[in-house]
């Protein structure tokens, strides 16, 4: 039955609603629309009718009433990004007039993937083509053999990633297969986003919250934009004076760790133990004048750069990477270069990682020559990643300031020194009394347990930064629990990182165990995995006395390396088998017991 507007509302009730709607904002009619979208059978957004004066019968609504549609939005993050952008997607959703169930995809029951209608899946890739740690059990169970059917599923994927790696969104792309094997529908294709995801997301994330409002047969709505959601307002760039560089590494060292103190105190920053800096970094002036000479460009040519003119120069020292040249620019540029032996690389999957690595923009470029005009060049190169560090100080125990600690890279490459873009521009360029542009990069997954918890914390060279920052908030809050590091390097003399703060922490009881390994003071290396076996019967009674065990590092070698040495430790002291202790350390990350944060 379908009754008139005069039949249900007074003419007072349809002038304060006409008022209403005159007096809100271009949002907040999205929003109400959206919302009153969900109750409309009849198709039209009774709200836009309101504000349009449509009050003599011309708006109708049904008695019928269809329910909104329903979606559940999974994320699997290791930075942040993901939860960022399901935040963004649930505000935008919901505006849309679709009820939202929201939630960490490790939390998430997978047995309640057979009942879903709808789904929205946000995830990163880690590295070389893994999962993050969030996301390993909902990835093994739909590749495994208790998988259900989802032939009533409609479902989308929103893929990040970094294209510096071979195995860009990996992660993503093997859910979205797994998915559409198992029967489910994807009703937009799969979204890849870079690292500079957050322009590509502004546009997938409002056209794929349609596709889902519009399964219910519920009226398109315009969602706001990312710009215009309060998910993203928190996270905005700030520029902040270095106060202190000091380099951390004694005489002789192979290495050079900068801690640097950054002045937050009128910047609005707000930071936890555990969570990193992102810093935005610009090219050696040097490197862009080479590559310029070698495709003959003049500096001052100006190019368009989002709409902007701007000095080519001026461009790729500020806006575009060079250090690293990634697949998608490789291959963007092969097909400019027709070259038969640069397209046999490309087409190699097994070759390319070890070509690409160490390869910077002018090897490719004198290697494979082509012809480029300035527009051309900045529209063929990947924009500059700000890069990340673990804050390595504490809010708390100094909220004016926030530190990080640095290891600038540098090495030989075809007889040519290269350098990694932020670090050596922190170590070169940057000192005390220079601004940099930061900002905080919240990680909820690698915060303090309550304070009377024991913690065991391992890390190596740069992983002592957060461990830093957790002794400090430790003291300050004055914690009940038993603190315990293992810290590694090279060099006892030149490489024990911040060793009068922690030796004092020991002193004062703050620490009441430091466990080092310098690998290279004796014939024999030694990592702080082998510190860790040595204690093996110490370090599973904090274990299996509820104790919290952190690792930051090196992922690749390091993390798996300490990882094994506790799949043994727990074998030997709990007295099971291997599988049994994978099984344990298993529970101990799901758990929250055991975190990481490795890279």
């Amino acid at each position: 039955m379908i009754q008139s507007l005069q039949n249900i509302f007074s003419p007072e009730q349809v002038k304060q609603a006409q008022e209403l709607f005159a007096s809100l904002s271009a949002e907040q009619r999205i929003w109400a629309s959206g919302y009153l979208a969900g109750l409309n059978q009849s198709g039209e957004l009774l709200g836009q009718s309101l504000v349009n004066g449509s009050s003599n019968g011309a708006v109708t609504v049904g008695t019928d009433v269809q329910a909104p549609a329903k979606l559940t939005i999974l994320y699997g993050t290791h930075t942040g990004n993901s939860k960022l952008l399901a935040l963004q997607a649930q505000e935008q959703a919901e505006a849309a007039g679709v009820q939202v169930q929201l939630s960490d995809i490790q939390k998430y029951k997978n047995r309640n993937l057979k009942e879903e209608e709808n789904l929205l899946v946000i995830v990163s890739t880690h590295g070389e083509g893994d999962p993050p740690v969030s996301v390993e059990d909902f990835y093994a169970y739909i590749h495994g053999k208790k998988a259900p059917k989802l032939s009533a599923l409609n479902f989308a994927v929103l893929a990040l990633g970094d294209s510096s790696y071979i195995n860009f969104c990996k992660t993503g792309r093997d859910i979205y297969e797994q998915l559409t094997k198992l029967g489910g529908k994807g009703i937009y294709d799969i979204v890849e986003l870079d690292v500079d995801f957050q322009d590509a997301a502004a546009v997938a994330i409002p056209s794929i919250v349609e596709k889902f409002a519009g399964q219910n047969g519920q009226a398109a709505v315009s969602a706001p934009t990312a710009k215009a959601t309060s998910a993203n307002k928190a996270n905005e760039w700030v520029e902040a004076e270095v106060l202190e560089k000091v380099l951390l590494n004694g005489r002789g060292s192979a290495k050079e760790t900068y801690h640097i103190e950054i002045d937050i105190e009128e910047t609005g920053i707000v930071y936890e133990a555990g969570d990193a800096l992102e810093i935005t970094a610009k090219n050696n002036a040097a490197l862009v004048a080479d590559i310029l000479e070698q495709l003959a460009i003049d500096a001052s040519t100006v190019v368009q750069v989002e709409g902007k003119d701007v000095a080519i120069q001026e461009a790729l020292i500020n806006q575009f990477e060079l250090t690293v040249v990634t697949l998608p620019v490789l291959k963007k540029y092969a097909d400019l270069a027709s070259n038969d032996s640069l397209n046999a690389i490309v087409a190699d999957e097994e070759k390319i990682g070890e070509f690409l690595y160490g390869l910077d923009f002018l090897d490719l470029i004198k290697d494979y020559p082509v012809k480029l005009e300035a527009q051309a060049l900045v529209d063929l190169l990947r924009k500059l990643p700000a890069r990340l560090y673990s804050i390595s100080s504490s809010y708390a125990y100094n909220p004016d300031e926030v530190h990080v600690t640095v290891g600038a890279v540098r090495f030989v490459n075809k007889g040519r020194e290269r350098n990694g873009v932020c670090s050596s521009f922190l170590a070169d360029q940057i000192h005390p009394g220079e601004n940099v542009w930061v900002r905080v990069r919240k990680n909820e997954s690698f915060r303090l347990p309550a304070n009377e918890s024991n913690v065991i914390m391992v890390g190596p060279g740069t992983g002592i930064a957060p461990f830093r920052a957790f002794l400090q908030e430790r003291e300050t809050q004055e914690a009940e629990g038993k603190n315990w590091l293992f810290f590694g390097d090279q060099h006892f003399e030149s490489d024990f990182l911040y060793q009068t703060e922690l030796l004092q922490y020991r002193a004062d009881g703050l620490l009441q165990k430091i466990d080092v390994a310098f690998s290279r003071d004796q014939e024999e290396k030694v990592y702080v995995q082998d510190r860790l076996r040595e204690n093996g019967a110490e370090v599973f009674q904090w274990l299996n006395n509820g104790g919290y065990f952190y690792l930051c590092g090196d992922k690749d070698r390091m993390a798996k390396d300490v990882k094994k040495a506790l799949v043994q430790i727990i074998e030997e002291h709990g007295k099971i088998s291997t599988r049994e202790a994978a099984d344990y350390l298993k529970k101990l990350r799901a758990d929250g017991y055991f975190r990481e944060d490795v890279y």
